[in-house]
């Protein structure tokens, strides 16, 4: 089975924490086959980067041949949510979506919530696949699934 991870590489939090989701996943599950962007050979030097429409194609290709998306949807990142319409529109039989922000378990204590996220698109990830707040709960539940 195929995974492909999405999200957010522009700063060495996001970076950091895509590398640390592979190496999870390949831990984890080293009978799947991980794709995540950040582990393709340009993103070693973001001065040689391919142009945007090299970096379209290929990483379209990986999502539409995915078996399994995850996402990242925290940052609500204009590229994670392209891939995450790809991933549903692609039939991908396991569609894993995470908002970690940590306001989401108090942002219904005050009359003026302190956080939320776009209904559309938390709405599509729940018709079509799964909403977790960590990567740890991300893992379980493609564990669980992987058992059916």
């Amino acid at each position: 089975m195929k995974v492909y991870v999405a999200g957010s590489l522009f700063n060495e939090a996001e970076v950091a924490q895509r590398k640390k989701e592979g190496q999870l996943l390949r831990e984890r599950f080293p009978s799947l086959d991980i794709f995540n962007p950040i582990d393709q050979p340009f993103n070693e030097n973001k001065a040689s980067l391919p142009t945007p429409q090299e970096i379209y194609e290929a990483d379209t290709k990986a999502v539409e041949e995915c078996d399994v998306f995850i996402a990242d949807l925290t940052n609500e990142d204009a590229g994670v949510m392209v891939e995450l319409g790809i991933a549903i529109k692609s039939n991908t039989k396991i569609i894993i979506g995470i908002n970690s922000d940590i306001r989401l378990a108090d942002a219904n204590r005050y009359d003026i919530p302190t956080y939320g996220m776009n209904h559309y698109v938390l709405g599509g990830v729940l018709k079509h696949g799964h909403f977790v707040t960590s990567f740890a709960q991300a893992m379980d539940v493609l564990e669980e699934e992987l058992k059916k």
